[in-house]
């Protein structure tokens, strides 16, 4: 299969059902390309882990991804599911994995996100764990960067998702759900995949109560944002504000302006892959233009999501007045 990725012809092959039925659902949102591949991700379902190259990793993140460098050939091994082979010179990733790794919440989605994103880097676009929305100004936008982006980054738990599912329920239109690019010329570039939550945080909005009903309380769901609201997907948009939600106890939602050395600091888990060594620099400096030209705040969450759009909404507005003068 081909895909259009902003520019790029991604060709991903696979030699499992459901393997492939998983990429289509996950790449749903982009348009089908014709044209010759720039990137390639060949992924296969295995009977077993294969056994790790030879040596000691270079890199290990605890017990879930080990990485073997070697000059432009980089094998990320994820001991419990399987491994990637990436060519960095060519743009070729080749992986093996286990079925549970399909059967696994997320873990799909981050192995193709770990293949993707050095490459994506290595011309100019990079991927941000976080969750993406834009406020449009038209009904149905086209693919406009004069939109006005948030980035809402977090770790699990911290109320990402639920913010940007209390903006898509009030209009707002789709970036990410889980990992937007960045790039190179700072606009927020969509990013595929399936909209994933815990029954309780569908419950909370009218538009997606039905999908929590009967739902195992203790396993997320996963279902496709366009199946939810149609045509909810916006190809790019200019970063206008990036949020840090943060669940509290209190009884409104709160909006703290924090300063950019800050915002930076905040950013940095959630973008930098410290085995890409060559691409830390590149990658700093554009964070660093991200923290300069978009504000960002400390969202403190209250109770009621109905009131967060208006209040994320009002601050968007007062930014682009600070902007203008």
């Amino acid at each position: 299969m081909l895909w259009d990725l902003h520019g790029l012809t991604l060709y991903a092959e696979w030699n499992n059902a459901d393997l492939g039925t998983r990429w289509m659902a996950s790449f749903a949102s982009r348009p089908v390309s014709e044209s010759y591949a720039d990137l390639s991700f060949a992924l296969d379902v295995v009977p077993a882990v294969p056994p790790p190259p030879p040596g000691q990793p270079q890199f290990r993140q605890t017990d879930l991804i080990e990485y073997y460098i070697d000059g432009d050939s980089v094998t990320a091994r994820f001991p419990r599911y399987g491994q990637l082979r990436l060519d960095l010179a060519n743009g070729i990733t080749d992986g093996r994995i286990i079925s549970a790794a399909l059967d696994t919440y997320g873990v799909f989605e981050d192995l193709v996100a770990i293949g993707l994103s050095p490459h994506l880097r290595r011309r100019g676009m990079y991927l941000m764990h976080a969750f993406a929305a834009a406020l449009t100004s038209h009904p149905r936008p086209l693919s406009s960067a004069g939109e006005r982006g948030v980035l809402i980054v977090g770790d699990i738990g911290s109320g990402k998702t639920t913010t940007g599912m209390a903006l898509l329920s009030a209009g707002w239109k789709l970036l990410s759900n889980d990992s937007p690019i960045i790039s190179a010329t700072n606009e927020i570039l969509s990013y595929p995949g399936l909209l994933a939550a815990y029954p309780n945080t569908f419950a909370r909005f009218e538009s997606t109560q039905h999908l929590a009903a009967n739902a195992d309380a203790d396993n997320k769901l996963t279902v496709p944002a366009e199946s939810i609201w149609p045509e909810v997907w916006l190809d790019r948009a200019m970063p206008t504000a990036i949020l840090f939600p943060q669940i509290e106890q209190r009884a409104d939602h709160l909006l703290e302006r924090l300063e950019q050395p800050e915002a930076l600091r905040l950013m940095l888990p959630h973008a930098i892959e410290r085995w890409d060594k060559d691409m830390i620099p590149a990658h700093l400096a554009l964070l660093n233009e991200l923290a300069q030209s978009a504000p960002a705040f400390r969202l403190r969450l209250g109770p009621d999501t109905s009131t967060l759009p208006p209040v994320i909404s009002s601050t968007l507005d007062e930014a682009r007045k600070t902007k203008d003068e």
